[in-house]
Parts: structure tokens; C-alpha cells; sequence
């Protein structure tokens, strides 16, 4: 489908529990403008079900509307089908908890401002994944996430959002029995597993900004499966909590990866298969992808994580764009990994370190932020929810460690290693003159803090 294939009309089918209050009493009148101001006649229907939802795309829409989902990952789970189906376009609007479908098409957190970026987009022509009879967009979890899923408690998901899911695994890892499994993968020999976790991804994110692979995207046509043995460990599994959360655990000494576009799962048949925030199947599990099967509207943004030189309409173009983004995003994430250990550090040095090279950090990406701007860049920025699900993995270090800092210590030195091989990357001589001072100040930060956590790795 393309641009060309839209009708100009657009309808807002938003979930009526999630709106935001002064969208209640305006009836949503500062979203219509978004879509109303770029050409779109719009209407709008408030959906107290995904059911209701589904029923307003078949009777309401004709082939190549735009049609706007206000809700959570469940509820753009529950829509795939119909929308398929019908011909339809879809635009999320992240109004859930987690919005990693949203995440993944670099869609910003607040739902005006995702509207204005997908709007002015184009149509992106994303993979499907299936499991048995059933469609997901971002992953499928098998294990502790699927068990978690029953022990989230509702009003600790209102109050604190992401950082539920994070309470509800722990509880899960801790008390799980591991599955034996019979796993096969493509043309894969058949492996025989007993697993804590098997996780198949088809987007870039799932379970509140968690990132399996760094390359990953709901359009490469692949299937990525991650598992967690169950010989892994308490603070084993720790470290892969924290290898989620900034960017893939392909490399990674605790957890098993593989890439194909059919997996099937035998073993422990009965047990609940997680997909998208929600219960959607059980064992045995048979996965395939579908691809470039659903039309979504995404922000250019989206397409600039394609290729490193490509150059858009209406971007100023700047060279090594894709190591450039990836430097200024890393570097934010890590300015907040410092600032959330700083409170858990018990050595002087470290606490300094986390403490100093925070600030440092936040000033380099505040200056890094204004110099890319022009070029559309960064084209993402962290999860809300980070700092805070950061700051609980590292207590709980804290609690269970008298090592603690000499592990926070070897985590953070991993960081800057990763850091610095980026920045080593750069023809610093090719980028404008007011990024190459923040690179420079990057470079020289990076270095002074690998210093300091190398040390407090050996005494």
C-alpha cells in the first residue's frame, strides 16, 4: 500500500478508559486538530473494547483510511486481524502501558506529539508474527514472562506503570519451575532445552522498553528467539535484565539466540503463551511470520534507522547518520544508568563517578541534542520508566551483595568499552563543526570514567 492508495479520512477509535481527562471533555478536540490541520476529515468514536473497535473498522471505514488506535499493546493485538483484513491503515497512539509497538516505530510518548510525527510520515508495510492461530506484532513470551502476567497486581500497574512488569518477573524467577522443551528452529537441528524463558520477537521491543536485538525491526522478515536456561542464575539473570534494557543480548554469556522465520516449541503442553501483554495461546507452539503484511503510518524517523547515508525529503542530511544516532541515544541511556546506581553505590569512588559523570554526561547530550537537531536526530529517547526500573535492579544488588560495587563497576566499564568502540567508529572530520565539540567532550568523558570503573574492577 501506498500514500497514494488514502482516502483522506481518518478514524480516531480511542479506548475510552485510557483517554486523557481534558480529552474527555473536549472531546479529544487538540488530537482531531493534529489530523484535521494535515488534510484529514476525522471522526471520532470512543471503543470501551477492543471488540467494539474491531466492529467500527468493518462497518465504518472503507479501504485506505487511516484508522487511529487509542490504546496499550492488547489492544493493537486485538485489532491486527480486522485491520489486515480491511485494508485499513494503522496509526497507534500510545495510550497504554508499556506502547512498545509505538517505541519500536520511534513514535515519541505522548500521544499529540505521535500523532504530528506519523502523520507527516509515510506508510511502512510491517511483518506479522503468529503463533498457532494467533497474531502479535512485538513478541511472544513462553516461562516467567507468560507466569508474571497472572501475579501483576492492578493497582501497583496504575501507580507505577512499567515497573510492575519488573516487580511480577521477579516474583515469577524466583518461584518458576523451568520447562523442558523440544526446540526447533528453521532448518535448525532440534535442541532439546530446559528453560527459565523462550521469547520470540518480531518488533524492536516488548515488555515495557526491552530490547533484545539491536538490529531487529518488525520489517527484515525474520523471527528472533532469545531463552534463558535454567542454570542461570539469581544475578546472572540480573545481567541480562540489564543487556534488555540497553540494547541485545546476541552476544550475551546467559541466554541462547537464533534467527529464522519458523520455530516450533513441544514440551509442557498447557502452559500459557504471552504475546503483547496478553494470554493469547498455549503449548505446543508452532511460529511464522507474515511478511510485510500490515500497512502502518510511521514517522520518517522509522526510515532513517534503515540505512547510515540516506537522506530524506526534508531532512538535512548528515554523514554516518545511524552511528551518530546510536552515539547520542547510548549516551543519554548511560547518563541515566550513573544516575540511577548513584543512590545504590557504597564506595566513595564509585558514588563519585556515578555522581559526576551524570552530569557531565546529561550536558554533553544536552549540547549533542541541540547540534542534531536539524538533522532530525536523535530519533529516539529513553523509556520513561528506565531510571526507575535501573534504579530497583540495582538495590536489589545492593541487598543481595557485599560485591555489589565491583559488579556495578564491571557493568559500567562494559558500558564505556561499548561507548568508546562507537565514538572510535566516527570520521569526527566528516561531521559539522558544533557536533564535533560534544563528540570530542564525549570521547574525553568516556575515557576518565572507563579509567575509574577499570580500577574499581580489580581492588
Amino acid at each position: 500500500m501506498k500514500n497514494t492508495d488514502l482516502t483522506g479520512k481518518a478514524s480516531l477509535l480511542l479506548t475510552k478508559s485510557k483517554l486523557p481527562e481534558d480529552w474527555r471533555n473536549n472531546g479529544a478536540q487538540a488530537l482531531r486538530d493534529v489530523f484535521e490541520d494535515a488534510g484529514y476529515q476525522t471522526d471520532l468514536t470512543l471503543c470501551e473494547t477492543p471488540q467494539k473497535i474491531r466492529e467500527c473498522i468493518v462497518n465504518e471505514t472503507t479501504p485506505g483510511d487511516i484508522v487511529v488506535i487509542g490504546g496499550g499493546d492488547g489492544t493493537l493485538n486485538a485489532v491486527l486481524d480486522t485491520v489486515i483484513e480491511h485494508k485499513v491503515v494503522l496509526l497507534p497512539l500510545p495510550l497504554g502501558t508499556a506502547n512498545d509497538f509505538a517505541r519500536t516505530l520511534t513514535l515519541p510518548n505522548d500521544p499529540l506529539l505521535a500523532a504530528r510525527a506519523a502523520i507527516h510520515g509515510q506508510i511502512a508495510m510491517l511483518d506479522i508474527g503468529q503463533v498457532n492461530d494467533q497474531t502479535f506484532v512485538n513478541a511472544a513470551s513462553i516461562g516467567v514472562p507468560a507466569d508474571a502476567r497472572h501475579r501483576i497486581d492492578p493497582l501497583l500497574k496504575r501507580t507505577l506503570g512499567a515497573i510492575s512488569y519488573a516487580v511480577a518477573n521477579w516474583q515469577s524467577w524466583q518461584e518458576m519451575t523451568p520447562m523442558d522443551l523440544s526446540v526447533t528452529c528453521g532448518d535448525s537441528p532440534t535442541q532439546q532445552l530446559t528453560l527459565r524463558q523462550l521469547t520470540v520477537t518480531n518488533g524492536r521491543y516488548f515488555g515495557g522498553g526491552l530490547r533484545p536485538s539491536e538490529n531487529k525491526r518488525p520489517d527484515d522478515g525474520r523471527l528472533h528467539m532469545f531463552a534463558i536456561r535454567d542454570s542461570v542464575d539469581t544475578l546472572s539473570g540480573m545481567d541480562i535484565a540489564a543487556e534488555l534494557l540497553f540494547g541485545s543480548v546476541n552476544d550475551s554469556d546467559y541466554a541462547l539466540t537464533m534467527e529464522c522465520d519458523e520455530i516450533t516449541i513441544n514440551g509442557h503442553d498447557g502452559a500459557p503463551i504471552l504475546a503483547d501483554g496478553e494470554i493469547i495461546s498455549k503449548l505446543p507452539a508452532h511460529f511464522t511470520i507474515h511478511p510485510g503484511v500490515l500497512p502502518v503510518f510511521a514517522p520518517n524517523t522509522f526510515f532513517d534507522l534503515i540505512t547510515d547515508d540516506a537522506s530524506k525529503d526534508g531532512h538535512v542530511d548528515i554523514a554516518q547518520r545511524y552511528l551518530v544516532n546510536d552515539i547520542a541515544c547510548d549516551t543519554l541511556d548511560f547518563a541515566i544508568r550513573l544516575q540511577a546506581i548513584f543512590p545504590v553505590a557504597k564506595g566513595d569512588v564509585l558514588k563519585a563517578a556515578c555522581h559526576d559523570g551524570a552530569r557531565h554526561l546529561h550536558d554533553v547530550s544536552r549540547q549533542l541534542e541541540l547540534a542534531l537537531r536539524p538533522y532530525d536526530l536523535p530519533t529516539s529517547s529513553p523509556d520513561p520508566d528506565l531510571h526507575s526500573l535501573e534504579e530497583l535492579r540495582d538495590r536489589v544488588m545492593g541487598w543481595l551483595l557485599d560485591n555489589a560495587d565491583t559488579r556495578l563497576a564491571h557493568g559500567l566499564k562494559t558500558r564505556c568499552d561499548g561507548l568508546s568502540a562507537q565514538t572510535d567508529q566516527l570520521d569526527l572530520a566528516a561531521l559539522p563543526n558544533d557536533v564535533q565539540k560534544p563528540m570530542r567532550l564525549l570521547m574525553d568523558e568516556i575515557r576518565r570514567l572507563g579509567d575509574i570503573f577499570a580500577k574499581l574492577t580489580t581492588t
